[in-house]
């Protein structure tokens, strides 16, 4: 079974007293590495692959411009155009009173365009029974052999609907880029 590192990080978005789980990433591979690996020993050219899939996701991105979902790869990622924007009750300043929000009030102009990418369930529910999780501190020193996919029957089943991401950060709601800020050790 496949294990992945992990540490505790403080949520200092939510106040204090608030732990996620985060990945300890071992790099990031390119398309080419992933080429070569995929196609060592087959009688395609890693040069021609990625030209293909170069071209394949220029039609990705034209037809999400479209308003399409697009499959990227058979179930695995669909990738689709997303919108963030909302309305809220608010109070006017000058009297007080709660504007309150409706739908016409909802307008692009305010809005982020993002890419959405979502998982395919099967695909996750794979990962899910080839994945264990070992939690270690700062330095990546192992501190327990706790695996976190224990008693997780919801992933076994295929109820876990927990695999839509649609394109916001994905630091398990800490949105810190720095890999060591909020660490707990």
């Amino acid at each position: 079974m496949a294990k992945i590192k992990y540490v505790a990080r403080e949520n200092k978005k939510t106040g204090t007293h608030s732990f996620y789980g985060a990945p300890v990433f071992n790099g990031k591979l390119t398309t080419a590495e992933l080429l070569e690996e995929a196609l060592d020993g087959k009688s395609v050219e890693p040069s021609i692959a990625r030209a293909v899939i170069e071209e394949y996701m220029k039609a990705v991105k034209r037809n999400v411009l479209k308003g399409f979902r697009c499959e990227v790869g058979t179930d695995f990622l669909t990738v689709y155009p997303n919108i963030s924007v909302s309305v809220k009750d608010t109070k006017d300043e000058e009297t007080g009173e709660t504007v309150v929000a409706t739908a016409k009030m909802l307008s692009a102009a305010n809005a982020k365009s993002r890419i959405g990418c979502s998982v395919a369930i099967k695909f996750s529910q794979k990962f899910a029974q080839e994945v264990s999780w070992q939690k270690t501190d700062k330095s990546g020193a192992t501190i327990d052999e706790e695996d976190i996919t224990q008693g997780n029957e919801n992933v076994e089943n295929g109820t876990d609907n927990t695999t839509d991401n649609t394109g916001g950060d994905n630091t398990g709601g800490g949105g810190n880029d720095d890999p060591d800020d909020g660490v707990i050790s």
